[in-house]
């Protein structure tokens, strides 16, 4: 249907004046450009405010991403500090461990002498008692 049109257009085109034709012609593209013109408008508005948007999300984006390695670094110093302080307390049970072994070990060996030295000490005296009574 259009190609029929254009071509009716372009056979009364011909019998008409030239000068009038190109005047029409021009006019034609003129339309066409300010058409043209106005879509590349409304295209670059639609452009700017997709970016414009799309920016907004980015920066918000950036600014979570930042206050997240934030809160991650603080987390992980916190970590390190409480891993530091584990260990010193792991540190001073074992030693506290080893000392209060050691203190078992010296009373053990303690009561093993007083035991052995009572009975000494008993037999001593009673030996002395025989010997102050004559």
């Amino acid at each position: 249907m259009e190609s029929k049109l254009c071509t009716k257009k372009v056979n009364i085109e011909k019998k008409c004046d030239q000068i009038e034709v190109m005047n029409l012609q021009i006019k034609e593209l003129a339309e066409q450009v300010e058409a043209c013109k106005a879509e590349r408008d409304e295209v670059k508005r639609h452009y700017d405010d997709v970016m414009n948007k799309e920016g907004n999300v980015i920066a918000k984006l950036k600014f979570q991403v930042e206050i997240l390695d934030k809160k991650v670094t603080a987390r992980m110093a916190e970590h390190e500090q409480t891993v530091a302080k584990y260990n010193e307390v792991k540190q001073k049970g074992k030693e506290d461990i080893y000392n209060k072994d050691l203190l078992i070990q010296r009373l053990d060996f303690d009561t093993a002498r007083v035991e052995k030295s009572i009975p000494k000490i008993e037999a001593d005296l009673v030996i002395l008692e025989q010997m102050a009574s004559k």
